[in-house]
Order: structure tokens, then C-alpha cells, then sequence
């Protein structure tokens, strides 16, 4: 069974640019948040098969040779690889991922390669694809965009600031996580790299989660109004057959022996439903109060 993260990537996987500006921001994305870059080989690794074809669709379109591999027998996750040098130099500088100090591999976003609204949208696409999740809405909030690279990290979430999300960042095992655990802001964030069909999947739990959320509250109020109702019968049946064994029920005032009778008759009865047995009928407030009477006159005996 697929999880959440794998529908809405599959979903994406089907979805083509409709700018061609856009494919190699896309690409970018992939790269930078799912790919070990080096000068001499550049490394893209997935366990979703559709994110390996997508990858290898785009880098095609460029002209880029890339050989698949699985990291080992055992795993499931799936390795593009791209080892030709005259590739890796045209991509790297199209990157604008080399440092013209050191002439290292530098993680970082080039502002050519989002100068565009539609690119920008293609680029954080891209790196859900290449680094992002996103938990199955029935159980929890959660997305996240992973890397090892404080530059890169900082960059993207610069790009999502200005792109109206909030994501906040924590620390784990060495990596730079980008998270956010409000349903609102994933539900935005499906919508904004094209995943429709993922952000109507959660909207829908949402409000089936809502709804039954509702139905326990609603539950769990009446079963309390019902203990309620019980333990102040309890109390008032009591009184009631203390009174009748002492003095008599007799003895008390027409009004009050004619409530002690119906109580004694309908035990599991609400204040209000006694008092429509009553005639005339008597409010709520106005059975509780013959009631309190009745205790008390029990608590002198």
C-alpha cells in the first residue's frame, strides 16, 4: 500500500511543466535535495521509482547521460548516476554550484535558476521530490524537506518565506530539517508545486477527522450530563426514602409529595423531563429547587 508521500509524489511525477524554463528548475530541485554532487560524479538517490523516471526524463532533456543502479541487492532505494565530466561541468556551472574562490561544490540556490515565478514553484517541487515527505493526514500534520547543508537549508527557506509559508527548522542527526505540522500550510503548500489531487486527499481527512472529533465530544457531553442526571437521582431517591421511613411522605407539603413520588417513579429522569410530568409543568430550576428542599428537610431528620 502506498504511503501518503509516495501518492503525492507519483501524483507530481505525471505532471510536466508547462514552461521549459521551468524543467531545469525543477532538476535543480531534485539535484540539490536528493543528490550527493561531487566533480567527479553526481549521485540521485530515491526509493520511489517514478522520482528516479522523472529525474532521468529531465536530465534527458539536457542532454545528460545517466546510468541506474540499486544501492545494494537488499535495498530499495535506486541510483541514477550521472560520470561523464563534460556533463557534470555543463550541469554543475548551470547550477551555479561551483565557488569561483576554491572551485569546490557549493550547495546553494542560484537566483537565475528561480528568477521566474513559474520556476520557483518548479523548484520547490523538485526538492520535495529530491528531499521532502509528508505524513499520511489520518494519523498526523507533517512535512518535512531534509538536507545535510546549512547553506542550501537556509536558502529554501528564505524561498518559502518570500513565497508566503511558514516552516520552521530543527536539527536531527547531522541534517537541517524544514518542517511544518499545520495542516493549513501543507494544504497550501500541495496546491502551490501542483499536487490537487494530494491536497483534496487531506482536505477530505481533515474534515472526516473533524467530524468525528465532533461526534466524541458530542458523545462524551451527554454521557457526562447522564452521570450527572443519575448521581443527583441517586442523591434525591435517598432523601426520599429516608423522609418516607422516618416521618412519612405525608408529612411533606403537597407540592414536595407530589415531586418525591415522581422521582421515586422515574429514576433515570432529567430535572426537565420531571418537570414536565408535573401539572401544571414546572421549569428546570423550579424542580431542582422542591428537590433541594426535600434533602434538606432529609439532612435534619
Amino acid at each position: 500500500m502506498k504511503s501518503f508521500s509516495e501518492f503525492t509524489k507519483n501524483e507530481l511525477f505525471k505532471k510536466d511543466n508547462s514552461n521549459s524554463c521551468c524543467d531545469f528548475a525543477e532538476l535543480s530541485g531534485m539535484m540539490l535535495f536528493g543528490s550527493n554532487i561531487t566533480l567527479k560524479r553526481i549521485r540521485f538517490a530515491t526509493e520511489n521509482e517514478d522520482v528516479l523516471e522523472r529525474y532521468i526524463t529531465l536530465a534527458d532533456r539536457f542532454d545528460v547521460k545517466v546510468g541506474v543502479a540499486r544501492t545494494s541487492d537488499l535495498s530499495s532505494r535506486c541510483l541514477a548516476v550521472v560520470s561523464d565530466k563534460d556533463d557534470i561541468s555543463r550541469l554543475a556551472e548551470k547550477l551555479g554550484i561551483i565557488d569561483s574562490a576554491t572551485g569546490l561544490i557549493k550547495y546553494r540556490i542560484s537566483d537565475e535558476i528561480i528568477k521566474n515565478e513559474c520556476c520557483v514553484r518548479a523548484f520547490v517541487k523538485g526538492a520535495f521530490l529530491g528531499g521532502g515527505t509528508v505524513i499520511d493526514p489520518k494519523k498526523a500534520y507533517n512535512l518535512e524537506i531534509i538536507t545535510p547543508y546549512m547553506g542550501l537549508h537556509n536558502d529554501f527557506l528564505d524561498l518559502l518565506t518570500k513565497s508566503g509559508f511558514e516552516f520552521k527548522t530543527v536539527m536531527r542527526k547531522s541534517k537541517y530539517v524544514l518542517y511544518t505540522k499545520r495542516s493549513e500550510v501543507i494544504e497550501d503548500f500541495l496546491s502551490f508545486i501542483g499536487a490537487f489531487n494530494a491536497q483534496m486527499e487531506l482536505i477530505n481527512i481533515k474534515i472526516d477527522k473533524e467530524i468525528h472529533n465532533s461526534f466524541n465530544r458530542s458523545i462524551n457531553i451527554e454521557s457526562a450530563n447522564y452521570d450527572k442526571t443519575i448521581d443527583a437521582s441517586v442523591k434525591h431517591i435517598k432523601a426520599i426514602e429516608k423522609i418516607e421511613n422516618k416521618i412519612g411522605l405525608d408529612e411533606l407539603t403537597t407540592d414536595l409529595k407530589e415531586i418525591a413520588i415522581l422521582r421515586l417513579a422515574n429514576k433515570s429522569m432529567s430535572l426537565q423531563e420531571l418537570g414536565k410530568l408535573l401539572n401544571p409543568p414546572l421549569g428546570k430550576s423550579g424542580v431542582n429547587h422542591r428537590l433541594k428542599k426535600i434533602i434538606e428537610i432529609s439532612e435534619s431528620l
